[in-house]
């Protein structure tokens, strides 16, 4: 068989399975461009579809397939180094060069309403927790409220102070008033055993934005998850959560990684040191494999944190990237 579709085969088999990627096809493959081709461009152009193929499938490559990808363009005589990318901006610290934020199309947005719509109809296993009455009472809500700017997963937001209900209400009421002195429309998605919380603090909370209570043993990320989704591609999320869970329910490759696409684009966090909490805005690039004035930038996972590689979870590792660059000598 072919040794390019031989590789091509096992990492699409990989990818549409969630299997981790292996080292073995991305170095067959490149064997079979050198071993087939002498000419420098032609070998860059060919390199190139790797590449291309690492962005497409949004999985970091493992420190040994980036080993030989490194000496591949090396040999072409094209600058290669092992960088970080600044998280506050994208930034590459070796060429300077700052990723793009690649995000949603009309279409791809509306590929990803019209999936999380047809779940809420008909009730899949995004909610299997929840009741069909409580359903019907979250999309009269929704038709009634939305849209809104951001959406508050309240309890992952508060979980962050102790156990006591005074402290958690102080969390929750920073970050309203973050969100409401920026005039933001703002719906709080809770549990309803808050409200046995203290009455004074919600009065506070629910004076200043909209609030939906799921049923205490409910799933309440599907439903902070699809109110802001239907809500608009505008609307944003605070969440800590990784959304594992509900990327992974999403059946096809494509629509999980614009599913992730809107989560770097849209997902604020809450952080909390001794000095009390902090707000991170969301990233504002996108942390996969791009090409930007001719560069490369590809991440891939650390020796120690995967020896056969892992699929990715969400979580960008901005200290390992591989920068690469053709010389400038070169024409």
């Amino acid at each position: 068989m072919n040794k390019k579709t031989e590789a091509l085969k096992i990492i699409n088999m990989s990818v549409i399975d969630r299997r981790p990627l292996q080292d073995y096809p991305y170095e067959e493959w490149i064997k079979y461009i050198f071993r087939k081709y002498k000419d420098t461009k032609t070998i860059a152009k060919y390199l190139d579809e790797i590449c291309a193929h690492i962005k497409l499938s949004g999985i970091p490559i493992t420190k040994y397939t980036a080993d030989k990808m490194k000496n591949a363009y090396s040999e072409l005589k094209w600058e290669t180094n092992y960088t970080t990318i600044l998280k506050k901006n994208g930034e590459c610290t070796t060429c300077h060069e700052r990723l793009e934020c690649m995000k949603l199309t009309p279409d791809e947005f509306t590929l990803l309403q019209n999936n999380v719509r047809e779940k809420l109809i008909v009730g899949s296993d995004l909610f299997l927790k929840s009741s069909p009455q409580e359903l019907e009472r979250f999309q009269n809500f929704l038709n009634q409220t939305a849209p809104y700017d951001i959406v508050l997963d309240a309890l992952n937001i508060c979980y962050i102070a102790n156990q006591n209900i005074k402290d958690r209400l102080q969390v929750l009421k920073f970050v309203v008033n973050h969100f409401s002195n920026e005039n933001k429309k703002i719906l709080l998605l809770g549990r309803k055993h808050m409200m046995k919380w203290n009455r004074g603090g919600l009065e506070y909370l629910m004076r200043r934005c909209l609030t939906f209570f799921t049923d205490d043993l409910s799933q309440d990320d599907p439903y902070f998850i699809t109110a802001a989704i239907m809500s608009g591609p505008h609307t944003d999320i605070v969440s800590r959560d990784l959304l594992r869970g509900h990327r992974f329910v999403l059946k096809q490759h494509d629509l999980r990684m614009i599913f992730q696409r809107w989560q770097w684009e849209h997902q604020w966090k809450v952080y909390g040191n001794k000095r009390g909490p902090f707000i991170q805005s969301p990233l504002l690039f996108t942390p996969c494999a791009q090409k930007n004035s001719n560069i490369w930038h590809i991440p891939y996972e650390a020796e120690y944190a995967s020896t056969e590689g892992k699929v990715n979870d969400g979580v960008p590792d901005c200290s390992t990237w591989l920068c690469m660059k053709p010389n400038s000598v070169k024409k």
